[in-house]
């Protein structure tokens, strides 16, 4: 192998150095090495790896490739890598434990310091720093840039692919079983927020990504910079909102954004962005959860950490207007608070379909089904003692009455 200092390599020219470099004799006879990627020409297979970035240990974990890998940085957690030895971070790696374990090559996501590049080239190590990618297309290149590196020019692309494209199908069965409510529901991931802008997942986010596979719409998706105003989050008013740790908390804070769709419906999802930056299976199981937690009829199929949990378990339901005793809705009228009734309907698995202003037989029978879960008499008319319950924190789920999902004839 070539010994070079670590080098910034994006996928796009990883993946066009790598095609370019593969010798290909004919069908029948193809060759592994030598290969380049980026700017390290591989005559051989790496002997010992370690990787310092959870994106790219989670690529390497689905492709296969980890009884390769004989240290791990300390940002990669997953289970099946718990039992190589850590050697701290991109930023202020164990040189000495790198040398102790013979390490010929790192895998990483971050640039190193000028130092520490030029030590590892002392030590005979070589780095590739590959970033996450941005969207499905990049991904692909990635996959295969990181197996080109571990296994070879052919052997490393033909595992990679076959990888990719399982992982894609299923991408894609999360879409098509997502979107068969014919729901358009938006959404937004909010990483920060401050008094008064917020730092959200834009166009450039692979979140955007996965939130089309959960056939949901991302409101700041034409932002250019992932930086928003408080007031495009009070534009787009989002059905759900995902956020990082810490975030949901701020948001119920800000006193601007408390009149938000999502947290008046209690679809506020603590999701930790690491769960968002690894793009091995986890990214396949991140857009099922995304899914399953905007899509009623969506069932969850991938298992998940228990690391975490949802802010609906702990948040209370804010009342989008008081009801009064002498004020009541029925089939035939329409009427703004209507649609706030729909949502809250929609939100507890009493009805389908987007909330609007007029008072129709979907949505008499879905108040029908209300008031029976709830002790009250089944009139399908919103009246005073009905809405105090709808629009309280004691109204109880058409799930937590044991019945099924409403579905409209």
């Amino acid at each position: 192998m070539k010994k070079l200092a670590a080098v910034v390599l994006s996928a796009g020219i990883l993946v066009s150095a790598t095609s370019c470099n593969m010798l290909v004799k004919n069908d029948e006879d193809q060759f592994d090495y030598p290969v380049t990627v980026g700017n390290l020409v591989f005559n051989e297979a790496p002997k010992s790896v370690a990787v310092l970035s959870s994106n790219l240990a989670d690529v390497v974990l689905a492709c296969g490739y980890e009884g390769m890998l004989v240290a791990r940085g300390e940002v990669c957690d997953q289970g099946a890598l718990e039992i190589l030895p850590t050697v701290g971070t991109a930023q202020e790696p164990d040189l000495d434990e790198l040398e102790d374990l013979g390490v010929d090559l790192i895998l990483t996501d971050a640039t190193f310091s000028e130092e520490t590049a030029e030590q590892l080239e002392k030590l005979g190590i070589s780095a590739l720093v590959m970033k996450p990618a941005d969207d499905i297309e990049a991904l692909s290149k990635l996959y295969k840039n990181v197996a080109a590196s571990l296994a070879g020019g052919y052997t490393g692309k033909m595992q990679a692919m076959s990888v990719f494209e399982d992982l894609k199908g299923s991408l894609e069965t999360v879409r098509s079983n997502a979107s068969s409510d014919n729901i358009v529901s938006t959404t937004c991931y909010i990483y920060d927020v401050t008094e008064d802008e917020c730092t959200v997942a834009y166009g450039g986010d692979f979140a955007n990504q996965l939130f089309d596979y959960a056939s949901l719409t991302n409101i700041t998706a034409a932002d250019d910079d992932g930086i928003v105003g408080i007031d495009t989050l009070l534009k787009g008013n989002p059905d759900s909102i995902f956020c990082d740790n810490g975030v949901y908390e701020k948001l119920t804070a800000n006193k601007d954004l408390k009149s938000l769709r999502a947290l008046s419906k209690n679809a506020v999802y603590v999701l930790p962005k690491k769960y968002l930056e690894m793009q091995g299976t986890t990214c396949l199981k991140t857009a099922d959860y995304i899914a399953a937690k905007t899509h009623q009829n969506y069932a969850q199929s991938q298992p998940w950490p228990d690391e975490f949990d949802v802010v609906e378990e702990a948040a209370e339901y804010v009342a989008p207007f008081e009801p009064q005793v002498d004020i009541y809705y029925t089939i035939g009228e329409s009427y703004e608070p209507i649609k706030d009734i729909e949502e809250r309907l929609i939100s507890l698995g009493y009805m389908q379909g987007k909330a609007d202003t007029a008072y129709d037989q979907d949505t008499a029978d879905a108040i029908s089904s209300f008031q029976s879960s709830n002790g009250l008499s089944a009139t399908g008319v919103a009246d005073y003692a009905t809405l105090k319950i709808l629009l309280s924190n004691d109204a109880k789920s058409r799930k937590e009455a044991g019945e099924v999902t409403y579905t409209p004839e």
